[in-house]
């Protein structure tokens, strides 16, 4: 069966964190008007303002932020990617996911990783909290069973988590992970992965071959990549450069090659990072590297980083986002639902 590719967008306020006054949600509707199927609203915490050391990203809290998008859209979908569950209570966390999903009429995929940013437990839960893969796995399980028709029982008490998703079990469930073994897991399970932008193609190849031997379906994990077109490949590279600039630098002041399973500090490099990290260019040269990506992988959804963490101007943001909508679009193939 094909299927056309779905669009969404990824990042701290869903690709749009060039901007975070009540004019992101004016946006969003464009998000919507466009023909994107979907907003990624990433957690993350103690970014911009004056001791944030990251310009122009201001990130907003991703439940409230999804709401406020939820309320002014009609057919867009919100995801997270991803809610950080070692910081959260998951019959909370469940409560408020299923609350948004009842507001939207079922619009909410549920976007969830481990959460192990030290920084993050230090400030919000010890930085000796469990983060081992069976903490995760009781969490995740917890919240699960909080949307099933079955009391939750503590002691001699029996709890009815409220309200029940409109979804039925529940809202997708989107795991996010750079390893292959959770990836598998998560394929045994049932749930989708999600693929973060920030990933190399080399260091994601594993994690998406664990999956579909597991039983996985590629066309329906989200694969971010950062994304901008222009009118032409040179007016792209030309106008996206300072972008890819501030933001290598900013990459290799956080030491996130010191991670092996993510990407390595040769791709921090703007040029290298130029290359194989962004898809650049004018709609045709676009088009076509997305259709390479589909055809290697298998890939049905496309999330599109396309404010490159805050740092591309808005008006760069708003161009691109429209030509990705009206003119790439048009020029990809048809995906096969469950494509190997």
């Amino acid at each position: 069966m094909t299927q056309v590719l779905k669009l969404g967008l990824s990042g701290c306020s869903g690709a749009l964190e060039s901007i975070s006054t009540s004019s992101l949600l004016d946006l969003a509707v464009l998000v919507e008007e466009l023909g994107y199927d979907a907003m990624w609203l990433n957690e993350e915490h103690f970014q911009g303002g004056a001791g944030g050391g990251l310009d122009g990203r201001r990130c907003l809290s991703p439940l409230i932020l999804a709401s406020a998008i939820l309320a002014r859209t009609r057919r867009l979908r919100v995801g997270f990617s991803v809610l950080l569950l070692s910081i959260h209570h998951p019959l909370r966390l469940a409560e408020d996911l299923a609350s948004l999903d009842v507001l939207s009429d079922g619009r909410v995929d549920v976007g969830i990783s481990r959460g192990a940013n030290a920084r993050y437990l230090s400030a919000f839960s010890s930085p000796d909290a469990d983060v081992s893969a069976q903490d995760f796995t009781a969490r995740l399980g917890l919240m699960i069973r909080a949307w099933s028709a079955d009391p939750i029982v503590f002691g001699t008490e029996s709890f009815s988590v409220e309200p029940k998703p409109v979804q039925i079990p529940h809202p997708p469930v989107f795991v996010g992970t750079y390893t292959p073994d959770t990836a598998a897991w998560a394929a045994r399970q049932g749930h989708r992965i999600i693929c973060h932008g920030i990933n190399s193609l080399d260091t994601i190849r594993p994690v998406m071959s664990a999956y579909t031997a597991a039983g996985g379906d590629p066309s329906e994990v989200p694969f971010g990549r950062f994304v901008y077109v222009s009118d032409d490949d040179e007016s792209a590279r030309r106008e996206l450069w300072p972008t890819v600039e501030k933001l290598t630098a900013r990459l290799r002041t956080i030491g996130i090659a010191k991670r092996d399973n993510v990407i390595n500090a040769e791709d921090l490099e703007p040029e290298a990072f130029y290359r194989r990290m962004v898809i650049a260019g004018g709609p045709s040269t676009c088009a076509a590297r997305i259709n390479e990506l589909c055809g290697e992988f298998g890939l049905g959804y496309l999330n599109a980083l396309a404010a490159f963490f805050g740092y591309l101007p808005l008006d760069q943001l708003k161009r691109s986002l429209t030509l990705l909508a009206t003119e790439v679009r048009p020029r990809l193939e048809p995906v096969r639902s469950g494509q190997a």
